[in-house]
């Protein structure tokens, strides 16, 4: 009762209702969750739609009434072709208010010859507007094909230079990536307690061949507490199924006197600021004078630490 006095006095009403009142929860952002979905059937119609266009034949035009409203005046092609593949690679809003949204969607097929679609058949690019009114799609026109997208950027990475065989760095993360991919040895002996990380299962490798390892320490671990590295791995040779090369990037810490792998990061780490390089020039903020893209192949150590 003290309690509720002092309340009403110094807030009246409203902080004694404040005093019963649960904490509400923070607010979300349901415009945003909103407009993901929309972009999503957006995407998923018009993905639909193409390859309806596509594979329709001369006297089909009923097929893509579903779709346009301009389909009775369709010329399609007497004979039907086929199409693999479809996925959408963009997705855009152009126009949006309070009952209507038009996207810009761009879908890649791969189109057959003679009937037969390939892994050599080039990939292909049609962009279709799509109106969505209440929840509910329609293409805007028929599909119209574009350029793929151009190639991007390379950006700059952290990495000063490449570590030996017998760098502290460079045994650790070999070590955890032989754990890690191929089940030879445990990978907690390579981690930070806590660390969360396992052995995948099954383990998709019989075994590493090599580990080229870039760090961002100059002296890839002989000093120093954290590490970031960069170990392209090269699998194993197999007969009947080589695997390409994989990179990892890993963050490792000193502790106790010996290098753990702390986290797997998601990307490589990138030089602060950006920069962007290309072939022999950079554009924008000019890289590190360290950084460095030459790799150098080492073989795999024991699995030992130091």
């Amino acid at each position: 009762m003290a309690v509720l006095a002092v309340l009403a006095v110094l807030g009246g009403g409203h902080a004694v209702l404040d005093f019963f009142t649960p904490p509400q929860p923070p607010p979300t952002d349901t415009a945003a969750v909103g407009a993901v979905g929309r972009a999503q059937l957006a995407g998923a119609f018009a993905q639909q739609f193409v390859v309806t266009y596509l594979t329709a034949n001369n006297g089909q035009q009923e097929r893509l009434s579903e779709y346009v409203g301009t389909a009775q005046h369709v010329s399609l092609p007497t004979v039907s072709r086929q199409v693999a593949d479809p996925m959408v690679v963009y997705v855009s809003r152009a126009v949006t208010n309070r009952s209507i949204d038009v996207w810009s969607v761009t879908v890649s097929v791969r189109i057959g010859k003679a009937g037969i679609v390939t892994a050599s058949d080039a990939r292909q690019y049609f962009r279709v507007a799509v109106s969505l009114a209440g929840g509910r799609p329609r293409a805007l026109a028929l599909p119209a094909a574009v350029a793929p997208p151009g190639k991007g950027i390379d950006l700059a990475l952290a990495y000063s230079g490449s570590c030996g065989p017998e760098s502290p760095l460079a045994q650790v993360a070999s070590g955890f990536l032989g754990a890690l991919l191929a089940g030879s040895g445990d990978v907690s002996r390579y981690t930070v307690p806590n660390s969360g990380i396992v052995a995948l299962q099954p383990a998709p490798l019989t075994g590493i061949d090599a580990v080229a390892v870039l760090s961002d320490s100059r002296d890839c671990g002989a000093s120093g507490d954290v590490a970031r590295v960069l170990a392209t791995v090269t699998p194993k040779g197999d007969a009947t199924a080589a695997l390409p090369a994989m990179a990892y990037p890993l963050t490792l810490a000193r502790n106790g006197g010996q290098w753990q792998v702390r986290t797997m990061e998601p990307i490589p780490a990138l030089a602060n600021p950006l920069a962007e390089v290309g072939a022999g020039d950079a554009r924008g903020p000019v890289a590190p004078a360290t950084t460095t893209t030459t790799t150098t192949t080492v073989q795999v150590p024991p699995a030992t630490q130091k």
